[in-house]
C-alpha cells in the first residue's frame, strides 16, 4: 500500500502547484487523513469511501453558495478534498478499499500489469486489469500493523524533493536573470 510518506509526498507535490510551499506543507496533511481510521484499529474503514467524499464536496458547494466564503479559502478546501480523495484512489491499487460504501458493502482492489514479450520476430504487449471485490471488513483489530515508510515511499519522497529543488533552482536563475 502507499505508505504515509508516499501519500504525504504526492499530496505536497500537488498542493505546492496551487499554493505557496509553506502552505502546501500543511494542506498536504489532507492526503494522509483517510488513514486516521488506523487510530481506531480499523484500516480502510468508511474514511476510505469516495461516496462520503462526494457528499462532503456537495455540502461544501451548497455552503459556499449560501455564504460569502472567501474564494481563496474555498480553493484551499477544494484542494484538501481532492488530496483526500486521491489517497483513496491510490489505495484502490494496493488493497481492498470500500470506495462505494454505503452504496455497496464491498471493498475493491484493482490490479494492473502490462506484460511484454520480445522475440526475434515479434514484440507483444499485453495489458492485464483485474477488479477484485471482497466484503467490507470494518472489524476493529486487536493490533493494526502497516507500513509508515517503505522503500517506494522513500523513492517517491526523493523524487518530489528533487523536483521541488530543481524548480526552486530554476526560479532563482530566472530571478537573477531579470535583475
Amino acid at each position: 500500500m502507499p505508505d504515509l510518506l508516499a501519500h504525504y509526498a504526492i499530496s505536497y507535490l500537488i498542493a505546492s502547484r496551487v499554493v505557496k510551499p509553506k502552505y502546501a506543507l500543511v494542506i498536504a496533511i489532507a492526503g494522509i487523513l483517510p488513514d486516521i481510521d488506523a487510530l481506531l484499529r480499523v484500516h480502510r474503514w468508511i474514511t476510505h469511501s469516495l461516496v462520503l467524499v462526494i457528499i462532503v464536496l456537495l455540502v461544501l458547494v451548497l455552503f459556499s453558495k449560501l455564504t460569502t466564503i472567501n474564494r481563496h479559502t474555498y480553493h484551499v478546501i477544494l484542494l484538501s478534498i481532492l488530496l483526500y480523495a486521491l489517497h483513496i484512489v491510490l489505495d484502490i491499487f494496493t488493497g481492498s478499499t470500500p470506495i462505494l460504501w454505503p452504496l455497496t458493502m464491498s471493498s475493491y482492489v484493482i490490479t494492473m500489469n502490462i506484460c511484454g514479450t520480445v522475440g526475434e520476430a515479434m514484440i507483444d504487449v499485453k495489458p492485464e486489469v483485474t477488479i477484485i471485490s471482497t466484503p467490507n471488513n470494518f472489524t476493529q483489530q486487536q493490533v493494526l500493523q502497516g507500513p509508515i515508510v517503505t522503500d517506494m515511499g522513500v523513492i517517491i519522497a526523493i523524487g518530489v524533493t528533487v523536483t521541488i529543488f530543481l524548480e526552486q533552482l530554476e526560479n532563482l536563475k530566472l530571478r537573477f536573470k531579470h535583475h
